[in-house]
């Protein structure tokens, strides 16, 4: 069983490598809305995270 620090380093590795894909894909279209898309992300994996940072800490039964 993974310790809950080796899980919350997966995700944190996870999240980032997608915000950076976001983040690039952003930059090559050259486009202004970076800033909705960082909000429309964060909206989206704050919660997610944070839902599997809690599953991955519940006992099992």
């Amino acid at each position: 069983m993974r310790t809950r620090p080796a899980v919350i380093g997966m995700l944190t590795a996870i999240i980032v490598f997608f915000l950076g894909m976001l983040i690039h894909a952003q930059l090559r279209t050259d486009s202004s809305a970076l800033g909705s898309s960082l909000l429309t992300f964060a909206a989206v994996a704050v919660p997610g995270g944070l839902l599997a940072w809690w599953l991955a800490g519940r006992p099992r039964r």
